[in-house]
């Protein structure tokens, strides 16, 4: 057997060992039973408005206008653009008849639709569909009817072989609609499934177990629509569960607040991108409107801790790098973090372009495109084919105070046999220092930081400065400083140049960065 195949087979077991049963038995049955089909009678509609054509639909930053007919399976930007269009998210933005139109639209190419009937986008166009039904106080008993088989079809393909966020998905949407046709069937399925999930996948400290804050936003704002449904039938039938709802939903917005830096940005770490959920204010305005509110938490489960003074906050993340089952969304970024100073972004996590698998992916999941070490240009943890994770980094907590943490990770131990301990310690209200220690005798150990792209680095001997900040390199042996440019991610298939410095040292080196008065 070549070394290759031996290399690959080995990074498939560290990958699957740590599936659930559930998820390996489910892996096997899907592909088995082939795609989901809906089991539809089709009748024409009568007095449907006429579908306003042309019309451009933009997702992703990618706008694609249909001239003569809508293609509900239109691919050629990607599965991702493929679900967007069948998320119908686009309802709120259109009238009562255009959205009627395109609602018949897709229930006339039942027939052929394919991406859109999988678990995930049936989840979100429930909703929608309904909130839109509900919003124009809509009675089509032939929308209600699609509606009707799409929420069996989906009782049906639950995404069990996945689990995380798609399955939490699935039992909200279910649940919303089980109260929407008052099926007591589904309305006990679904509760179910959304008691596991909701204790399972959101922590002690609020955080969502995949560890995305953009994730963590769109999900916060699926359990507001399911607080939302909430009525007197959903009380009747199991007075604690929207308790059980209205608890989570406190803790994800006090984690939002924890996390969420002064002038409202979030950290775009893991698969984090610009521009596709609700902001955590917009959150906290509705959950207001709802008589919900955040529920101040301490962070700890996550892995992430806040460290802040007057000037500086230093987002940290000295935690897994996501759930062992479910680390699909996660990066090799143990031990970075994002600086923001007087209220600006100054070291930034370069985000996610895109999902699609190829060189671009790969960099933005890997240790080098963090802030924080590598040695010999390996990642942190094995990350793969866009969504998987072999080998991961383990950390261990060593301190952890306000204002000074230090944590250290295995992440290098195999095949390296080394161990990365770093240190950050806010020493005053303008002052942060990094240090970092590798214990490895031979290799090429490098630190990286991005900057925010209006930032512009002026070299110095022993670092770099603007006219925000100095920063400062000092080691025990001898280092090199060096900066260029990359490209960071500004949303979806958007990217924009960023300053890039690399410190390369042996074993050990101390950064300091001081804000200039």
């Amino acid at each position: 057997m070549g070394e290759r195949m031996i290399d690959m087979i080995g990074r498939y077991w560290r990958t699957i060992r740590h599936l659930t049963a559930r998820q390996l038995l489910f892996q096997v049955w899907n592909p088995l039973r082939g795609r989901p089909r809906l089991r539809w009678h089709h009748r024409a509609a009568t007095n449907v408005p006429s579908l306003p054509l042309p019309i451009t639909f933009t997702f992703l930053n990618q706008p694609v206008t249909f001239d003569a007919a809508i293609d509900w399976n239109y691919a050629a930007n990607g599965k991702l653009w493929t679900y967007n269009l069948n998320y119908f998210a686009f309802l709120d933005e259109v009238s009562e008849a255009d959205g009627a139109a395109l609602i018949h639209d897709f229930i006339r190419q039942t027939s052929q639709l394919r991406d859109g009937l999988e678990p995930y986008p049936t989840s979100l166009r429930l909703v929608n569909w309904r909130r839109f039904l509900m919003q124009h106080r809509l009675n089509d008993p032939l929308i209600d009817q699609h509606l009707y088989a799409q929420t069996t079809l989906l009782r049906s393909r639950l995404e069990y072989h996945l689990g995380g966020n798609h399955l939490l998905e699935n039992a909200c949407a279910l649940l919303i609609m089980a109260i929407h046709f008052r099926q007591q069937l589904w309305y006990r399925q679904a509760a179910r499934l959304l008691r596991v999930e909701l204790n399972e996948q959101i922590l002690s400290d609020g955080g969502h177990y995949e560890r995305s804050p953009v994730y963590h936003q769109l999900l916060t704002d699926r359990l507001l629509d399911v607080y939302e449904t909430r009525g007197a039938q959903l009380h009747q039938i199991d007075p604690t569960l929207i308790e059980l709802v209205g608890q989570k939903v406190g803790l994800m917005l006090g984690w939002l607040q924890a996390v969420t830096f002064r002038n409202g940005d979030v950290p775009m770490v893991n698969d984090s991108a610009h521009g596709v959920a609700p902001s955590t204010a917009q959150l906290l305005q509705r959950a207001t409107y709802l008589n919900r509110q955040p529920t101040p938490v301490t962070l700890g489960e996550s892995g992430y801790r806040m460290l802040m003074t007057s000037r500086f906050e230093c987002f940290i993340d000295v935690g897994p790098v996501g759930p062992d089952h479910q680390p699909g969304h996660a990066h090799a970024d143990t031990l970075s973090f994002v600086l923001y100073a007087d209220g600006r972004p100054l070291i930034i996590d370069v985000g996610t372009s895109t999902y699609s698998i190829g060189p671009r992916r790969d960099w933005e999941r890997s240790t080098a495109a963090h802030n924080t070490v590598t040695v010999n240009e390996q990642n942190s943890s094995e990350v793969w084919g866009g969504f998987r994770i072999g080998r991961r980094a383990a950390v261990k907590l060593l301190r952890d105070t306000p204002r000074l943490v230090i944590a250290q990770h295995t992440g290098y131990r195999q095949p390296l046999g080394a161990t990365h301990v770093r240190t950050w310690h806010l020493s005053d209200d303008q002052t942060l220092v990094i240090s970092d220690r590798v214990d490895l005798s031979k290799g090429v150990t490098k630190q990286w930081f991005y900057f925010d792209k209006s930032i512009y680095l002026i070299p110095l001997a022993d670092g770099v400065q603007t006219d925000q900040f100095r920063l400062n390199v000092s080691s025990e042996s001898d280092f090199e400083v060096s900066t260029s440019v990359c490209e960071r991610a500004s949303g979806f298939n958007q990217r924009r140049p960023a300053s890039c410095l690399t410190i390369r040292f042996d074993q050990s080196v101390t950064t300091t960065i001081r804000i200039i008065p």
